[in-house]
């Protein structure tokens, strides 16, 4: 925090933010265990965390200067989404400061109100901001068109296996693959609870044998939103 934000806070300020004098490490472990925290590490060394409380307000998120610009902060908060969309929580909130409202924006967050708080006598500048977890599902449609009866044979092969899995995913709400009177074409059906869990999938399902045996197989998909 003291070298993230020194561009946007004067070291005045960052020292009434940090306040480390001020920290009982035994009492902030327990408050973090109580808040859902979440730790990311690289090769086996902590990167940053974040946290998300039963009422959906984000205390922290925390990346270490040396790891920033590596999709860890963009990990973490995703993960706290995905925890607060399985408490079935149905927004998300955070005060966010001057340097970190960019990052919350792209990530689907709005300001409500910017505030000034004051700690240690000294003034500050934050953001109240708030993620709608209501109706973001992601949806995706259209057809799996085969060209060839080998490749044809290759999806009802595959499809029991990925069908099944699919539909065992975090996330998933609904998943159908239908045969049509074309024997060549099947009607496809998705619908994730939010763009992580779309995601992924879609990166497991990449990877996956399903994915591999019908890579040369045409899709015509639309996705929302």
């Amino acid at each position: 925090m003291t070298e993230t934000a020194a561009a946007d806070y004067s070291p005045e300020q960052i020292q009434a933010w940090a306040r480390p004098e001020a920290r009982d490490l035994p009492a902030w472990h327990a408050s973090m265990q109580e808040r859902n925290s979440y730790v990311a590490t690289v090769h086996g060394t902590p990167a940053g965390f974040s946290d998300v409380n039963p009422a959906g307000y984000i205390d922290m998120l925390f990346v270490a200067p040396r790891y920033q610009r590596q999709g860890v902060a963009r990990q973490l908060i995703e993960r706290v989404e995905v925890h607060a969309r399985q408490a079935q929580l149905t927004e998300l909130t955070a005060d966010v400061s001057i340097t970190a409202r960019p990052f919350f924006e792209r990530h689907g967050f709005t300001v409500e109100v910017e505030q000034h708080p004051v700690m240690g006598g000294v003034s500050l500048t934050n953001y109240k901001m708030t993620k709608k977890l209501l109706d973001s599902a992601v949806c995706l449609s259209g057809q799996l068109v085969c060209h060839t009866q080998d490749q044809a044979n290759t999806v009802r092969d595959h499809l029991p296996l990925h069908v099944a899995l699919t539909r065992a995913e975090p996330g998933c709400r609904l998943f159908n693959v239908t045969p049509t009177s074309d024997p060549l074409v099947w009607l496809v059906e998705e619908r994730f609870e939010h763009a992580a869990a779309f995601k992924a999938h879609q990166e497991r399902v990449a990877s996956s044998e399903w994915g591999q045996a019908t890579s040369g197989i045409e899709r015509r998909y639309s996705v929302t939103p």
